[in-house]
Formats: C-alpha cells, structure tokens, sequence
C-alpha cells in the first residue's frame, strides 16, 4: 500500500468511504491489532478541519465505555488525518440481523441504549446511529457503537451543521433532525428507536423514494404497528419514536428500565403463537407461499425485509406493470362480453380494499345461499367511503321515504352536527382508532328486500362539503402540530369555514382557541428568553389574526423588546464581570449594567444575584487589604460592598474587623505617644500609672514580644540612670533613693538598676562618714 502512518503497519483494508478509508493494521509499540481510520485529504483541503478534527477526537477519546469503540491515537502526517481506534472483531448489525434471534437482538439495542446514556450523560450527541455503526465482538456478543464524533467533525467541515441542514442517515434520522434544527442525546434514541423498529419487523418505520419524502415522513406520519406477538413492545416504540422531544424517552436509561419489565420469555412465547397462528392460515400447496420463511432462526419474524425489497424494487416493478397492462385489457374484454362472470368478482376486489379479506370471503360464501346477493350487491357495511362507514356508526339511519326499500341511506348531517376539531382538541391517529374499534359495527338492516327481477343499485352517499372541510382541517392541524409553518393554512382553512358555514359555532371556538393559544405561546417564548423569535413570531401572527387588537399586539412587541434589552444588560453585566470591571470604570461596569437591568426588571432574579457576586468579590478585595494591615482600606471597601448589598453579612463583619483594627492601631499610638511624653519629662517611673515604664508596659500587655516597647523600656533604664547621676552630683539623695526604690519596685530584677542603688548608697555613705 502506498500510505504510510509512523507506528503503525497497514495489513488490509477493512471498508472504505466517502469521508474515511479504514484499514487492519499493527501498532507497532503496542504490537497489537487497531482499526486505523485515515480521512480523506479533501477534507484536509479546509483550514479549519485539522482543528475540529482533534478537538473532536480528543471528545471521543474521553469516552471510556463498554459499549463503546475505544480510541488509542489520533495524528496527521503528510496531510492525512488518521485516528487508531479499537478493532471489532466481529461484524456489524446489518450484516448479521437477519441471524439474530429476538433475545440478542434486544440485548444488542439495550447494549447500544448504555452507550448512549453514558455519552448522552456527558452532553455528546452520535447523529448518526444506524445498523453499520453498530459491531459485535466475537468473544461474548457484546454490542458496540462506532463512529463516535468522527463524523461530526467531517461534516461539519463540508458545512453540513448550519441551522436548517439535515444531518443523518436519512431512514434513521429524527424529525429534528430532518427538519435541521439543534439535536440532543434524545435524538440519537429515536435513531435506536427506528434500529429497534427495524429488528422487530424487517423494515424501517418510514420509507420513500426521496431523502426529502422520507424526512416529511418522520415529521408527520404516525408511528406504524408493530406486528401481531409484539403488542407489549409497542408503548416502548411509540415513547422511542415520539414526534415531540418532550413525549420521548429524556434518557437512554429510561429506555432501558422500560424494557427491564419486559418478560422476553413470555414475549417469545406470544410470538412464537402469533407465527404459528399465521403459519395454519397459509395455504402450503399453494406454490407462490414459501414455508421456508417460518423456519427462521430463533423465532425469526415472517415480514418482508425493507433492504430486499429495496434491492429488488426496479427489477420487479418493470414486471408487475406489464403484467398490471396485460391483465387490465383481458378483464375489461372479459367485462363487456360477461359481466355476470365478472362483476362479482369486481365487488369482492373492492370489500377486500374496503373492509378486508375477511369480510369479502363471508360475502362470497354467501352468493350460493342469498339469491339476491347473485346481483352483485355489495353487503350494506361497504356502501360509501371509509369516512362514511365511520359517520355511519355514530349518525342515525332512517328510512328513505317510510317504506322497505332494501336499502337505507344516511341522514343529512346539520352543519352544527359535524365535530370540527379545535385547538385542543387531540387528533386521533390511524394507530389509536385501529386499537379502540378492531372489527367495524354491522349497522341492523330491517327486514330482507323484495326479490327484484333487476339489480337493485346502491347509492353511495356523497361526502358533504363541511365533512370534506373537517377532514381537510384534521390533516393540517395534524401537520401543524408537528410544525408551526402550517398555521397560515390552518387559520386560512377556518375562515373559509366561517363563511359558508356562519352558523357553526364549533369553528369559531376552534379559531379562538387557536388564536389565544399562539399569542399565550409568544408570551411563553418572552418568558424563556426567545424574546428575538417571539418579535418574529408575532409578525406573522399580526398578518394571520388582523382581528386581534392592536393594543395587544403593542403590549407584547414593548414586552418583547424589554426582554431583548434586559438580556443585552444582563449579558454586558456578566462580561464585565469576567473583565473585572467590577464599579471601575465610572460609566462602564457590571454593578452599573445590573442596576440597569433591575430598573427593567425589579427584583430580576439573575441581575440580583449579579450584584451580590460584586459585593462578594470586593469584600474579598477588602479581606486582603485588611489581612496587610491597610486597615483604612479595608474599611472603606468593606463599606462600599455593604453599600452595594445591604444584606451581607461578610461586609458587616469585615466593617467591625476592619473598624476594631483601625481603633487598636491608635489606641496602641496613643500609649507610645504618653510613654515619650513622661519619659522626656523625667517622669520614669513616678508619679504611679502615669509615667513612661508605666505605658511601655500597657503595650507589652497587649502585645508580648512588641519590639518597639522593649525597645523603649531600655531606653528609659538608661535615661533613668543620668538622671540618678544628675541627683546624686546635686546631692539631692534623699530624691535619688526615692526614685531608685520606685524603679526597684517595678524592675526588681533588673541588675542595672541594683548596681546602682549600691553605687548611690557607698556615694552617700562616704559623703557621711567625710562630714
């Protein structure tokens, strides 16, 4: 091979793509087998990429899981991105799902939800679940998620993340997906959600021929049935496949405990019944049936496989239609030449389409014993539409004109008579009314119909306008639902309602219903801080609903804006906070954009707590300064963050810190100052509590090991001693020995001053003894 990557051997190739070529190589220092996946140097082609590309890989490689691929190394050399990843050794689940019995496969979608709850848990989104993402390792089956973040860095790169893009494998994509907005993990379970579907049954949820229908699909269509033996996992599918986020599964772990109160053996054993009842309904002589199809692995499900079908669909349709053309020109010559041959047959094709296979093998069994079912009347259950059939059941069925006319028709429903769904009103999806009414209602027909020498013809009941209209408004308030973009349509739909039928007051309820449940949904949006999109939203609402007063059009567009400003304070707040640009300078600091936004938003809950960090943060400030000794500093900071919030006790208990140290610092000032004072006064140690040795000592109380008092009482014993000298050459002794014994008695031990107390007193006796 010509690619070279240091450290590693390349073996083989293992799979290549679009975006990525992988292959089976040895890393050396390790010595050991690793999947080296080297993207492609068009990708390298953008700056950017490189970037995004590590900083990704360095997401992915924190992603330490049982269930998910682990990553080793990721470099560049020559231009080639590459990332060494741990090698499967097994295949993936497109490869072997068909062999999977229903316990494996269900362990393998519970292996992939752990993975996706551990990287959801750590905000990381796959985007990309599908089954060739999925391996299994050989050793003990376990299940593992690949791909991890890889892909997004590389898509990303070919600009396939700005808003309104779609991003996924399109079978498996969520409808946020499709529709291209922001996705979470809950996104990556309706992926698994479609994976699990396609275990279950065969064939994804949703299919068509275009990316773009299939994405429609996901957005609007309800989730299918599961088949029969499989009822206890359809509330799990349903949760999995949730149109709206907040209806679905928040997290993988709550999948997971759905699906730990499954009892899989009970569920296989229902299976395993429903097949077999399926199995005796087939005919086995019939060659076009293939019992080999119920011999599957495990209790392999009898369903078509989508991925066949696909790979078969152009070889096959070009077949059936000729056979469709053949087919239609001999029945309609047949038709002209013996319609008694033909038209029973043509009734049965339609109860078949109508009602079932069911109802029109009763039907046929019943032409032998009815003569007059000989005419090719349909069975009163078939008369009309689908839709009819339903109104049927609920409307009441009255005679034509009195008499048994062996027919009955449906009464004309008052425009009042007709349900019109309103705005909260819930659409019932074709799955529900499938579960509530399972087998249709024979309507009671009266007594048989004469025998008629012609066939007697059945008039079908035309679809009403204002049926036609109801229908019409369930399927766009279905759509609406999913998406708000319908609503001019909706609101359209209603009014054209209103004017041909004024009178029926169920659609001006459902329009007024409509129309305080948009404007109430701008208020929530001002409310959740989507002031911006609320603004655009209620442009459009201005143009739909004109009959809304404009004053409270203007109350929500000033509301709006003041969200908008008050979100522009707030943010300036926290930036300048980050700046520390705490109350400096004058005219630009958080406490000013705070108070800013308090005046738009009295007692506004974050500008509040952003005052309080700026208290917080400058009685830190002052706690410094006080630690320092700045004691005036500290005070003044102190009293500044009390100023700023009054309630904190931080700032109050450094104010009274900060206010004791300042009064200690001058009463300590105030004691050297009077010991200075007595000292250059000669009063030493007299007169008692007023004198120098006195106040050095009231220092030395407060503070043993003050330096500056020590350092003045041994000043004072010298000074002292002068002027005890200074006496005694004045022969004042008598005042000398007054003032050494006061010295002695504070300083006892201090041999200086005993040395010259008996210096004084041989002075004085020898002065004695001379005279």
């Amino acid at each position: 091979m010509g690619l070279e990557v240091p450290g590693y051997k390349i073996l083989r190739t293992l799979g290549r793509g679009g975006m990525a070529t992988v292959y089976l190589a040895e890393q050396e220092i390790f010595e050991r087998e690793v999947a080296l996946k080297v993207m492609s140097k068009a990708l390298a082609a953008d700056e950017s990429f490189g970037k995004r590309f590590f900083r990704e890989a360095k997401i992915v490689s924190q992603l330490v899981h049982p269930n998910i691929v682990t990553v080793h190394d990721v470099g560049v050399y020559e231009g080639n991105y590459y990332l060494s990843m741990e090698h499967i050794d097994g295949s993936d689940l497109k490869q072997v799902r068909h062999s999977l019995s229903l316990r494996k496969k269900i362990r393998a979608v519970l292996d992939i939800a752990k993975a996706l709850e551990y990287a959801g848990s750590k905000g990381y989104v796959h985007r990309d679940i599908k089954p060739e993402n999925i391996m299994f390792h050989k050793s003990d089956g376990r299940a593992v998620l690949t791909d991890f973040g890889i892909a997004r860095a590389a898509e990303t790169d070919t600009s396939m993340t700005q808003t309104g893009t779609a991003i996924g494998t399109p079978h498996y994509m969520s409808p946020e997906q499709a529709k291209g907005k922001p996705v979470d993990p809950r996104s990556d379970i309706y992926s698994l959600g479609v994976v699990f579907f396609l275990l279950l049954t065969g064939h994804v949820p949703f299919d068509a021929e275009s990316a773009v229908a299939i994405g429609i699909k996901h957005i609007t269509e309800p989730v299918p049935l599961l088949p029969e033996g499989l009822d206890a996992l359809q509330p799990i599918i349903d949760t999995l496949l949730a149109k709206k986020l907040d209806i679905r599964y928040q997290t993988a772990s709550e999948f997971i405990e759905d699906m730990e109160r499954i009892d899989i053996r009970l569920l296989e054993q229902t299976l395993q019944y429903a097949r077999e009842e399926q199995a005796e309904g087939l005919d086995t002589e019939s060659p076009t049936q293939q019992s080999e199809a119920v011999a599957d692995n495990d209790l392999a499900l009898v369903y078509d496989d989508q991925d066949t079908i696909i790979n078969e669909r152009s070889g096959f349709f070009s077949w059936f239609v000729g056979f469709l053309i053949v087919g239609s020109l001999a029945g309609w010559v047949l038709y002209y030449q013996k319609p008694e041959m033909v038209t029973p047959w043509l009734q049965q094709g339609k109860i078949i389409v109508e009602q079932g296979y069911d109802k029109a093998l009763q039907w046929m069994e019943s032409l032998s014993a009815k003569p007059e079912s000989a005419t090719g009347v349909l069975p009163s259950e078939s008369v009309g539409e689908p839709d009819q059939v339903a109104e049927k059941k609920s409307l009441k069925i009255e005679r034509r004109d009195g008499r048994s006319e062996g027919h009955r028709e449906q009464a004309e429903p008052s425009p009042a008579a007709v349900a019109v769904p309103t705005a909260s009103s819930k659409i019932t999806s074709p799955k529900t009314i499938a579960k509530e009414d399972p087998k249709p209602v024979r309507p009671t027909l009266g007594p048989a119909p004469p025998i008629r020498n012609h066939p007697v013809s059945v008039k079908k009941k035309p679809i009403t306008p204002l049926v036609d209209y109801q229908q019409r408004l369930l399927s766009l308030q279905a759509a609406y639902e999913n998406d708000a973009a319908f609503l001019p349509d909706l609101v359209d739909l209603h009014r054209t309602m209103m004017r041909e039928y004024p009178k029926h007051l169920q659609t001006h309820q459902s329009l007024r219903e409509l129309r305080q449940r948009e404007l109430a949904a701008v208020s929530q949006m001002i409310s959740n801080g989507m002031a911006e999109r609320a603004l655009v939203k209620l442009q459009q609402l201005q143009a739909v609903f004109p009959e809304v007063k404009r004053n409270r059009y203007v109350r929500l567009r000033e509301q709006a804006q003041k969200a908008i400003e008050l979100e522009r304070w707030l943010s300036k707040g926290q930036s300048q906070m980050a700046q520390r640009r705490l109350t400096q300078p004058r005219q630009d600091n958080a406490l000013l954009s705070f108070g800013e936004a308090l005046k738009l938003s009295p007692g506004n809950h974050e500008a509040v707590e952003g005052i309080k960090k700026i208290a917080r943060e400058i009685v830190k400030i002052a706690r410094n300064d006080l630690n320092g000794g700045r004691f005036e500093s500290a005070l003044q900071k102190a009293r500044k963050a009390s100023a700023i919030d009054s309630t904190s006790r931080e700032a109050q208990d450094l104010i009274a810190q900060a206010q004791a140290a300042i009064d200690y610092r001058q009463e300590m000032a105030r004691l050297f100052e009077l010991a200075e004072q007595r000292m250059n006064s000669s009063r030493y140690f007299t007169p008692t509590q007023d004198n120098a040795f006195y106040y050095y000592e009231m220092v030395l109380m407060r503070e043993t090991e003050n330096s500056r008092a020590k350092a003045g009482q041994k000043k004072l014993v010298d000074a002292f001693a002068r002027n005890i000298w200074t006496l005694v050459g004045n022969e004042e002794f008598s005042r000398a020995r007054k003032e050494l014994a006061a010295a002695l008695n504070h300083l006892p031990r201090n041999q200086r001053l005993q040395s010259l107390s008996l210096a004084v007193e041989e002075v004085v006796a020898d002065k004695i003894s001379a005279q």
